[in-house]
């Protein structure tokens, strides 16, 4: 399984989402590689939308399975304020809980319960490991 990020972005939070991107993107394609994971053949494309109230009505939530590719989309809205005020720390939690919900969604491209379980576990350490 491969990890892929971008996103959609109001300028201000900008830096501060570049900067936990550039922290979590090779920590987890790393962990995924060296799971149980690494059998899995799908790419994990994780474009979040952080925009300020007033714009967030404009960029939907969109994630979506693409079975054909064996890519799952996984595009929802982070908190906008977090990433303009908030510290590393909360920018980091707000980033890998936008993560999360991808991991159902695996079993489409043929991940076991173990896989999808070590899915959860290497999201939910992730923070102890980048800090």
């Amino acid at each position: 399984m491969i990890f892929w990020a971008s996103t959609e972005i109001f300028q201000p939070a900008t830096e501060a989402h570049a900067r936990v991107r550039r922290a979590v993107e090779p920590y987890l394609n790393a962990a995924f590689a060296a799971s149980v994971l690494a059998s899995l053949d799908c790419k994990l494309r994780y474009v979040p939308i952080v925009m300020p109230d007033g714009m967030r009505e404009r960029y939907p939530a969109r994630s979506r399975l693409s079975r054909k590719e064996r890519v799952y989309n996984c595009c929802p809205q982070l908190n906008y304020a977090v990433f303009v005020n908030g510290s590393f720390e909360e920018q980091l939690a707000e980033y890998l809980k936008g993560i999360a919900p991808a991991g159902p969604h695996l079993a489409a491209f043929g991940a076991t319960k173990d896989q999808i379980a070590e899915f959860a576990g290497i999201l939910g350490e992730a923070t102890e490991h980048i800090l």
